[in-house]
């Protein structure tokens, strides 16, 4: 699918512009994400960095509206390509939402969130958005390659990553963290794992069929033949 929305999104101006749009968007977010990671476990990020991120996010807002006004646009003019411009509006909406949860990180402290000290718990945290920032890194290189079974990899440590932010929550209800260390904990918790599953719709285009964009079933597997 996501080859084929290249093939036509990619070719001719001003439709290649989509896919551009789309790329732009998750360079940014990728950068917003590396801004704010240094500071996620102490809680310590500045006035200035989270005014840098918020002005990223209203970048990625643009660039989602301006795709999607060429998509109505190209179903206006051509009438064509239906499941393609559905497909990426879909993945636009994914790379939005992304720039929203980094958004919403840079807010915890607002909403009461403190510095996580060490331990199990912050070190379980911390490898997990470890795990969402090795998607950032390689979803637009397998989006660009169509590797299917390096999506498919991705694919399957992101769903095991979120598996084990469900049982971190578990962890958090037991433990003794402070209120504010907990309120922490469990925010970030959340907002990585949706970061993570947004990450990994965007990888569902090249291994799944429109309609089950998002939901990964093996049994399902939209895989090009020359790639079997």
């Amino acid at each position: 699918m996501w080859s084929e929305l290249k093939k036509i999104f990619g070719s001719s101006d001003p439709t290649g512009k989509m896919t551009n749009e789309l790329n732009e968007m998750l360079r940014v977010t990728r950068e917003m994400a590396e801004i704010i990671r240094p500071h996620v476990m102490e809680n310590s990020l500045t006035l200035e960095l989270r005014r840098k991120v918020y002005k990223m996010d209203i970048q990625v807002n643009r660039l989602e509206r301006s795709v999607r006004k060429r998509v109505i646009t190209h179903l206006s003019t051509s009438g064509g390509h239906i499941n393609y411009c559905l497909l990426m509006m879909s993945l636009v909406k994914d790379a939005e939402r992304i720039g929203d949860y980094l958004k919403n990180i840079t807010e915890v402290s607002e909403l009461g969130g403190v510095a996580i000290p060490q331990g199990d718990l912050h070190d379980e945290l911390s490898d997990l958005i470890g795990v969402a920032h090795m998607l950032f890194e390689e979803t637009p290189k397998i989006l660009e390659s169509q590797d299917t079974e390096s999506a498919m990899q991705a694919i399957e440590e992101g769903r095991a990553a979120n598996k084990r932010c469900d049982k971190l929550l578990v962890e958090l209800a037991k433990s003794d963290l402070s209120a504010s260390q907990t309120t922490s904990m469990v925010l970030l918790t959340r907002f990585y794992k949706r970061i993570g599953a947004h990450l990994a719709n965007l990888l569902s285009s090249i291994v799944m069929p429109l309609h089950k964009l998002d939901y990964y079933d093996e049994k399902e597997l939209h895989i090009p033949e020359d790639t079997r």
